[in-house]
């Protein structure tokens, strides 16, 4: 069967999938990303994963079987760190077991180099065994990954800031995904209302925000919602801000209280935090948006 790379649109996607995706492109290799999530694909991942499972890991089993029946191979990495001080949460180690144990796949059918950090050797070795699955040499595999890097990099956020007015915090694989935050953020601009994301501010930044909560703050996308909090709470042109997070996920189960605590009643902004599952349906979370920037509104024409 000829080489066909699939990519799920999930997870960890929403952090590097555009250097993955060009690494494979430089390679020549034809490269297939799933589709944005809809109630399709959630609904299969529901059935897929074990109950205790996060809503993240539901969603990203149903985009892996999207692509079953039209690649060759699925690419799931598995990812321990890509910041000194911070680790990603234990599940992102796991999956490439849960995906292969799940769909019951072949070693051949997996891609899943291992990235402890963002090392040199570390990527080296992770190219090197990319390369090695595929069967191709692992000298090509390197310069398309360096020129997959640069381009990456000149995409980072540049850390221009929109003026005004509401934050949406929360992982970036809930913050991209169309299926769960779109209405939200549609909602919100049809009532000129500008949303701003960690997205917006360097990453840098928010993890020297983050610095202040170490040990606490462990996990590595958990730093940047706390960094992120923290680093809005301060800007006079932020009217409120809004945290959006996952039933099930562990992480933010605790980092929740503690951000509400430590971060967002220590300020004098209005704030709302979201939790959505997989029944979440879109009226509720419109009316608590629209409930909400009522909230805001009339604290500013106060």
């Amino acid at each position: 069967m000829q080489l066909h790379i699939g990519i799920p649109r999930a997870m960890l996607y929403h952090e590097f999938g555009s250097l993955w995706s060009a690494f494979f492109q430089n390679m020549g290799i034809p490269v297939s990303v799933s589709g944005e999530t809809n109630k399709q694909i959630l609904d299969r991942g529901t059935l897929l994963a074990i109950d205790e499972s996060c809503l993240p890991l539901k969603v990203y089993l149903g985009h892996v079987d999207s692509l079953l029946s039209k690649c060759s191979h699925i690419f799931v990495p598995r990812v321990a760190q890509y910041h000194r001080n911070f680790h990603f949460c234990a599940k992102f180690s796991g999956l490439p077991d849960v995906v292969k144990n799940t769909f019951r796949l072949s070693p051949e059918q997996l891609i899943a180099p291992n990235i402890e950090d963002k090392s040199p050797l570390s990527q080296l070795q992770a190219i090197y065994t990319t390369c090695q699955a595929m069967g191709l040499p692992a000298v090509p595999g390197y310069l398309a990954y360096r020129r997959a890097l640069k381009s990456w990099r000149a995409d980072t956020p540049c850390g221009s800031m929109p003026s005004n007015k509401i934050a949406i915090i929360g992982h970036s694989y809930l913050l991209k995904d169309t299926f769960f935050c779109q209405e939200m953020m549609n909602t919100l601009t049809s009532r000129g209302v500008t949303v701003v994301t960690p997205d917006h501010v360097v990453s840098k930044v928010l993890y020297d925000e983050a610095k202040v909560f170490q040990p606490d703050i462990y996990w590595q996308l958990s730093a940047k919602i706390v960094g992120a909090a923290r680093f809005f709470c301060r800007q006079p042109d932020i009217a409120g801000i809004v945290m959006v997070s996952s039933f099930g996920c562990g992480p933010d189960s605790l980092v929740n209280e503690y951000v509400e605590h430590h971060v967002l009643k220590q300020s004098t902004k209005p704030h709302i935090i979201i939790n959505i599952d997989e029944h979440t349906g879109s009226a509720g979370l419109i009316t608590r948006i629209e409930a909400f920037w009522d909230l805001v509104e009339r604290r500013l024409k106060s």
